[in-house]
């Protein structure tokens, strides 16, 4: 039996990518520095023989090897929300590299849109891969530019614009996402290789925000930044202005960079995936909001 491990597996992809794991029959190591995540991870999958929870910091190999004996792959996501720190992500990737050196587990790296060090590329040996991974909705996603949009939404308030939302780009259901992230782990000659996920087809941010609207039966209202916003979290935040260049310009280039696409088969439509989505969030923002 295969037996993998998902670092930081509290978050919403780790719980999506635990559940398709388990429903491959794969043995998880669920390993998270939240105990309380952990238990709710535990409480999800009370009904399987096939979850064990690891409570360790992700960026102590010592504690990770531990947690790892027996795995034969090791998953980890960085910067798949906005609010991961550059820092404690480096030190997490090199915490899972030297784990697996010792182990001999393959490793697949899964790097979001938020920010990208092209001064300090993840190195990548035949045994391991890096995903790239278009901005994420789906039940417990969050911390995302599009999460953002849909509770401003969802509540009632204006949307201020951080991007350009009539541009067309792929964002990915996470449902899809780790379905994608398993069919690549589990192929051989995956790995190695970087890949960027891509999406049924592309959209925009006001075409899905339209969707979730006819769910609600709200429409959105997209405010513009003024420049004094925009400065402001640049001022509170250095690393916004380079995190939002690359949230435009992800994917857009890749072409000569070595980098190959994947799109898996039978991806969820978007008016299906964002209406699950919307009502998720409208029940856990508002207490079981009805929405048809």
């Amino acid at each position: 039996m295969m037996k993998a491990m998902v670092v930081r597996s509290g978050s919403g992809w780790g719980k999506a990518l635990i559940k398709q794991l388990i429903e491959s029959n794969v043995e998880v190591v669920a390993y998270s520095g939240s105990k309380q995540k952990l238990e709710a991870l535990e409480e999800t999958f009370s009904s399987s023989s096939l979850l064990r929870t690891v409570r360790g910091d992700v960026g102590k190999p010592s504690e990770l090897l531990a947690a790892a004996e027996g795995v034969n792959v090791i998953f980890c996501g960085a910067y798949l929300s906005y609010d991961d720190n550059p820092g404690k992500m480096q030190r997490m990737l090199e915490a899972v590299r030297s784990v697996a050196a010792v182990t001999g587990a393959r490793t697949v790296i899964l790097e979001g849109i938020y920010y990208r060090d092209d001064e300090n590329p993840i190195s990548l040996s035949e045994a391991s891969m890096r995903i790239m991974i278009p901005e994420l909705f789906g039940e417990g996603v969050s911390n995302t530019i599009l999460h953002y949009a849909l509770r401003k939404m969802i509540h009632g308030k204006p949307i201020h614009r951080v991007v350009d939302p009539t541009v067309r780009r792929d964002y990915l259901y996470v449902e899809d996402a780790v379905r994608y992230v398993h069919e690549l782990a589990f192929a051989d000659s995956a790995y190695g290789r970087d890949w960027i996920l891509r999406s049924g087809g592309q959209i925009s941010q006001k075409e899905l925000l339209d969707l979730a609207g006819s769910v609600v039966q709200r429409a959105p209202r997209i405010e513009p930044s003024g420049g004094w916003h925009l400065r402001l979290l640049r001022w509170y935040e250095p690393r916004v202005e380079r995190m939002l260049d690359q949230y435009e310009q992800i994917g857009a280039n890749i072409k000569g960079q070595g980098i190959e696409e994947y799109c898996g088969s039978n991806s969820t439509p978007y008016h299906e995936s964002i209406a699950s989505t919307v009502k998720h969030m409208a029940k856990k923002l508002q207490g079981g909001m009805h929405v048809d």
